[in-house]
Order: structure tokens, then C-alpha cells, then sequence
């Protein structure tokens, strides 16, 4: 397996605020869809917008994204995927490690560095329940 750490893309949503009559609208015609389509990560579709940095692991022989943390600005793990219900964000997704390798500003990060952070959501989960 290969660990590489990059930030998060920015969206043009997050660089942008909404009105308040249209994010009541953005946020209406969301719970519309997500009652006919099941959301891919809805314990943490709120949280993906916070997440500052990605680990990533990658499988080394397909480049295939396996596991995923998101960390905030201070360095926080706020969640984890696959998890439960949520899928993932990069293993939902198309890209392998060449891709994000083409794509970002990656660096390599050591297994025990990912596995720390991938275990510390589990610590933070038992202590808030």
C-alpha cells in the first residue's frame, strides 16, 4: 500500500457565500433527492466541505484509493471512509494514485503516520459516546 497526504480542493461554493433564500433552496431540492437517491456518505456530507487535508491509502499494484481520513485545519481527524454507511469520498470515485499524484501536490506519508490518525477517529467516537 502507498499513503500520500494532499490538500483538499476548494469549490467555487465554498469561495462563494449563498443568499439566504438560495441556500434555502440548495438545501430543499437536496433533501428531495436525497430521499429518492440514498446519500453516499450521510454521516459525513457536512463535514467534507471542513476537511483541510486527505489521507489517502492506495492499493500498489491498481493505484485503487482504499481508505480515506479527512483532517481540519488543525490537524484533526473528522472522519474516515469507507465507515459504516459512508462509502467514501476518493474511493467513490475514479481517480487512482496516479491521478492524484498528476492532479495535487502529494506527498508520501509513512503507514504508521495514516494508521494512527485511522485509529484515532475510533478513540474520538468511543470518548463523545
Amino acid at each position: 500500500m502507498t499513503y500520500i497526504q494532499f490538500d483538499a480542493p476548494r469549490s467555487n461554493s465554498q469561495e462563494t457565500k449563498d443568499g439566504l433564500i438560495k441556500k434555502w433552496l440548495k438545501k430543499a431540492l437536496l433533501s428531495i433527492i436525497t430521499i429518492i437517491l440514498p446519500m453516499a456518505n450521510p454521516d459525513f456530507n457536512d463535514e467534507i466541505d471542513d476537511v483541510v487535508y486527505w489521507l489517502v491509502e492506495c492499493d500498489d499494484e491498481t493505484g485503487i484509493p482504499e481508505r480515506e481520513i479527512g483532517l481540519n485545519k488543525e490537524g484533526q481527524v473528522i472522519l474516515k471512509m469507507p465507515c459504516g454507511d459512508n462509502i467514501g469520498y476518493w474511493t467513490d470515485n475514479n481517480l487512482l494514485l496516479k491521478d492524484f499524484r498528476e492532479h495535487f501536490v502529494v506527498f508520501e506519508i509513512s503507514k504508521e503516520f495514516f494508521e494512527c490518525n485511522w485509529e484515532s477517529f475510533d478513540k474520538l467516537l468511543t470518548k463523545n459516546n
